[in-house]
Formats: C-alpha cells, sequence, structure tokens
C-alpha cells in the first residue's frame, strides 16, 4: 500500500465496518470525520465521493468506492489476501460469504425499520403493527444467527473473520434500535466476545 486509505467517517454509521476491519487487518488509514446532517452528510461537497451523501465511502488513490461490505471484500482482495476469510476451495468458504452478506442483506433492514419506527418518523408516521412485525422478524433472524454460532464463539468455527465484522455491527445497530427483547442472552454473549476485541475497541474510539 503506497499511501494510506482514507475513510470518510461518522461515528457509529455504517463506516465503523471499515474502522474495524482496518484495524483488525493493521492495515494504514486516515479519517475523514463528517458532520452529522441530516440527509447531507458532510455538505454539499460531499456529494462528489458520495452522491447520496451517506458513509461510509473510501478513497484509495484516485479510486473512490461505497459500500460497507463491498469496501471490505476490495480491501481483503487487493492488500489482505487469505485474511480475515476462508480459501475459495475452503468447504467454509460458502457459509462465510453467505454470512459476510446476512448482515447487510437481512439483519440491518429489520434493524432499520425498528429504528424509523421509533426514532426517526414523527408521532403522525409510525406504525405500532411495522413495529410488532419488525420486532417479530428480528427474533427469527438472530435466532438463525444463534443456530449457525452454536457452542463457538465466532461464526465459522475456524474463527474470527470479516463475516463477524458485517453481523457484529448489527448487534450495534440493534442495541441502539432498544431492541432488548430481542436481544438474547446467546446474542449478547456473542456481542461481548466481539466488542472484547482490541481492534473493535480501537475503531470505536475514532470521532
Amino acid at each position: 500500500m503506497t499511501n494510506p486509505i482514507t475513510v470518510y467517517h461518522l461515528p457509529r454509521s455504517r463506516s465503523m465496518r471499515v474502522l474495524w476491519f482496518l484495524e483488525e487487518l493493521g492495515l494504514p488509514y486516515t479519517v475523514d470525520s463528517l458532520e452529522y446532517l441530516p440527509g447531507n452528510f458532510g455538505g454539499a461537497d460531499y456529494t462528489q465521493i458520495h452522491p447520496l451523501n451517506k458513509v461510509p465511502a473510501i478513497k484509495d488513490g484516485d479510486m473512490v468506492m461505497f459500500e460497507s461490505v463491498a469496501i471490505m471484500q476490495y480491501i481483503m482482495d487487493k492488500y489482505a489476501p487469505g485474511k480475515l476469510a476462508p480459501a475459495v476451495d475452503d468447504p467454509e468458504y460458502g457459509p462465510y460469504l453467505q454470512w459476510l452478506h446476512y448482515g447487510e442483506s437481512t439483519l440491518a433492514p429489520v434493524i432499520a425499520t425498528m429504528m424509523y419506527q421509533r426514532f426517526f418518523f414523527s408521532e403522525e408516521h409510525r406504525s405500532a403493527p411495522t413495529d410488532e412485525w419488525a420486532q417479530k422478524e428480528l427474533a427469527k433472524v438472530f435466532s438463525m444467527l444463534e443456530t449457525q454460532l452454536g457452542d463457538h464463539d465466532y461464526i465459522l468455527k475456524s474463527g474470527f473473520s470479516a463475516a463477524d465484522i458485517s453481523v457484529g455491527y448489527c448487534l450495534l445497530l440493534a442495541r441502539l434500535a432498544k431492541a432488548h427483547d430481542q436481544i438474547t442472552d446467546r446474542i449478547q454473549d456473542y456481542w461481548e466476545v466481539l466488542s472484547d476485541r482490541d481492534a473493535w475497541h480501537k475503531a470505536s474510539a475514532v470521532k
């Protein structure tokens, strides 16, 4: 790596995935911290980085990209092949990819629904049936995660991987959404294992 990757960051946002991932790999990076302006992170100039004014985004040389899980795959393939992921001929590779994308494709939308219903929508636009649906759905997707974890610390039996970062960030979101009734003892144990990692502590400290 000639120059450090620049990460466009907002605390507690999906850029946490990218920072955590970079810390786990020990790769150098710089942070461009954005101001929280609803619907307009970072001001008008940031639209040249991300046209939708969302985080995360990264700049690697002249290349700019967004989408947190895609960023992790890009960095891993380019700068850390063979780390935080099983080899393509490993029997765990398929499950690894599945759970790498489970975080954003399955967990995050349900939790986001709860957050919007509880905190972002005005009272007249909130829907009790929608929130109830999200609670039931989150219980189901957490149950599937519990089954995968079994009695292991991490999603894969072989150990910690980028899939844990993808899913683990959603456990932070669930806590922010106050999904206390859906966070079972097993899910809480998993969160405590993840949040005890040094790389998580370092990423969390970035403002």
